[in-house]
């Protein structure tokens, strides 16, 4: 909304909250309105109030997907799946979460993700009965993302290499 129209009661009080809470990091929008919502401020403050910081560039979903991604791969390796359902969990639409992690994943050879973090885990496994390991280890691997095809190959090289690797 321009500024020659009027604006809601509560526009200044929506934008000076949503302002405070993107100078402490990056947010997305729906996390914005959950929390100016749980304030208790107008719906209709906080479209326009929102609507104006992400024109002007405070609030970029896209941008948000693309830098929370780089955090998840630093602190370890995951599968699509796990990176998906991160960015969702912070308020991002699915098919963004989606569009932005292949573009992400494009270049990277999960598979080989899935193999480091199969054989890192697999050390603390080898007391294990065979079954027990593998369903451990693919459980393991389901949990950070990697798809079924990726997890069972990872499970298979693993669980077979030998112990002095």
């Amino acid at each position: 909304m321009s500024d020659a129209h009027a604006r809601h009661a509560q526009y200044a009080q929506a934008k000076s909250a949503a302002v405070r809470l993107l100078a402490g990091r990056a947010r997305t929008r729906a996390d914005l309105e959950t929390r100016l919502r749980s304030k208790g401020l107008a719906p209709e403050a906080i479209d326009e109030a929102l609507g104006d910081l992400q024109r002007a560039g405070y609030i970029d979903d896209e941008q948000y997907a693309r830098e929370r991604i780089e955090m998840l791969l630093r602190g370890s390796r995951r599968g699509a799946a796990a990176l998906v359902h991160a960015l969702t969990g912070d308020g991002l639409a699915e098919d963004l979460a989606e569009r932005i992690v292949a573009e992400r994943l494009e270049d990277e050879d999960s598979g080989e993700w899935a193999l480091e973090t199969a054989m890192q885990r697999a050390e603390a496994l080898r007391g294990l009965d065979t079954d027990t390991a593998r369903r451990r280890l693919y459980g393991y691997l389901k949990r950070r993302g990697f798809d079924d095809g990726e997890a069972l190959r990872a499970v298979d090289e693993a669980l077979s290499a030998p112990d002095d690797q």
